[in-house]
């Protein structure tokens, strides 16, 4: 797995020295991370790491140093824990945020995992902070659950559940879906999880003098595919926004997002909203809403319907996720 700056992998043989410095040598990161100290390299047991399938080094991608560690355990239908810590020194620069977000994603789509938990000692404010930007929310506390450096412990409980891997809204041209997808990715961004819009004018050059044929579209496909396969395989959540009016169409998305959690959304409006919308825009065919509308696929058997009529994009994509999720 990688993120910008980062890459997370299985614990190596040689890793022993920097797992030392970052974990189990590091008395402020153990101050909050449960593990068990380690004087010096030759009482420090590294054996039973390397190889682990539940745990994780967060390296440097720059340099391949690992710096910390983050694990899943508790296992249980659908359901897993996490744990992390990372060395004091690299403290302050994001690091553990942005691993977290990309090990939910493994945990969420390569695993199964339906919720992800994770805890903290109360008063370690950094860690909610974490939890928080990547999406996590308040679940239960437990008093008194366990003894930690010789103090009775009480553990703060977070979880988040699996939102879907490819949202698709379809819909007539001017229906409102590109201001509902910014809407969609923002809120998904404000929850820990970053999303990428795919959309048919990232493939076809519209035109307010010339109509587009379903030819034209279906043309576009294989193209929008290998788009969709790039961001999933990166960890991202895809927004499909397109306007599909052929069971071909239809078929080829629905084929290239087969092996991930695809959530459907029909976002209409009123012909009169249609009619205006396009208007205003400028950027259309005459008449290719209400043609798109007429010719819409499918009509029904979405995982949701909604009217962009009078609501605000931000109002629909908060339904969205909620209804989604």
């Amino acid at each position: 797995m990688e993120t910008e700056r980062l890459v997370i992998d299985q614990i190596k043989e040689t890793d022993k020295e920097n797992y030392f410095i970052n974990i189990s040598h590091d008395k402020k990161v153990l101050e909050t991370f449960i593990c068990r100290y380690a004087d010096s390299m030759e009482e420090f047991d590294f054996s039973s790491y390397p190889g682990r399938e539940d745990l994780f080094a967060i390296r440097l991608k720059e340099t391949g140093r690992l710096i910390g560690i983050v694990n899943y355990f508790d296992e249980k239908d659908g359901a897993c824990e996490i744990g992390y810590g990372i060395g004091s020194g690299y403290w302050g620069h994001g690091y553990v945020t942005e691993a977290i977000r990309r090990f939910l994603a493994y945990l969420f789509r390569e695993k199964g995992m339906r919720t992800v938990y994770a805890s903290f000692f109360t008063g370690n404010e950094a860690s909610r902070r974490v939890m928080e930007k990547c999406g996590m929310t308040y679940d239960h506390v437990s008093e008194k659950e366990l003894t930690y450096l010789g103090i009775e412990r009480d553990l703060m409980y977070y979880a988040i559940h699996r939102k879907p891997d490819v949202i698709l809204l379809n819909g007539p041209s001017s229906a409102g879906k590109s201001s509902i997808a910014k809407a969609l990715q923002q809120l998904l961004l404000d929850r820990g999880t970053d999303a990428v819009i795919l959309s048919l004018d990232d493939y076809l050059q519209m035109s307010a003098n010339e109509p587009i044929w379903e030819d034209d579209v279906f043309a576009i496909i294989p193209r929008m595919c290998e788009g969709i396969e790039a961001v999933l395989l990166d960890g991202k959540t895809v927004i499909i926004d397109h306007v599909i009016t052929s069971f071909r169409i239809w078929q080829a998305l629905c084929n290239a997002v087969s092996e991930s959690q695809k959530k459907t959304v029909l976002v209409s409006c009123d012909v009169e909203t249609l009619r205006r919308r396009e208007a205003e825009r400028g950027d259309r065919c005459a008449g290719s809403a209400e043609a798109s509308l007429q010719y819409l696929y499918p009509k029904t058997g979405y995982d949701l319907c909604v009217d962009s009529s009078e609501a605000s994009p931000e109002a629909l994509a908060e339904e969205i996720i909620g209804a989604l999720s």
